[in-house]
């Protein structure tokens, strides 16, 4: 009986997560849709495991150590870069609280917005011409998710 009750748990546990990815990758494909991000991925904080990402969206665990650490310390980003999905961006600015980030790539316009919650940093890069929707989503998102403590 013991048992049943345990497997019982852990299959509630299962099915809550996988609606939460399910609700995760809705969001991401929103985002998408509406134009706001090209590339999009929420990693949590500090072990960097995917909770969603578009598709072919790849931001590497040493990648984000570095980013989130310049969250402390700008300089080596400003010196070497923010790298995410293979591209370089060229650091920018941080946001006066600094918890939101931005890079540009100089050759194409291209930028990223990083926004460190409490849980999770979300990383989203954009074309030139999404750039300020891009940054007012992230700050939205990011904002959103603090008020609920991740």
């Amino acid at each position: 009986m013991a048992t049943e009750r345990s497997t019982s748990k852990n299959s509630f546990k299962q099915s809550n997560s996988s609606i939460e990815g399910s609700k995760w990758e809705m969001y991401t494909q929103t985002l998408i849709d509406k134009g706001a991000v090209s590339g999009f991925g929420v990693y949590s904080n500090p072990n960097f495991h995917k909770w969603t990402a578009t598709p072919g969206f790849c931001a590497r665990p040493e990648q984000l150590s570095v980013i989130v650490s310049g969250f402390e310390d700008e300089l080596p980003l400003r010196i070497e870069g923010i790298c995410i999905n293979d591209t370089t961006f060229t650091f920018t600015r941080m946001g006066l609280n600094r918890r939101v980030m931005v890079g540009r790539n100089a050759a194409c316009g291209s930028g990223c917005v990083l926004y460190l919650c409490q849980t999770c940093l979300l990383v989203a890069t954009c074309e030139a011409l999404q750039s300020s929707m891009c940054f007012s989503t992230m700050e939205k998102l990011g904002d959103f998710l603090l008020t609920r403590n991740f």
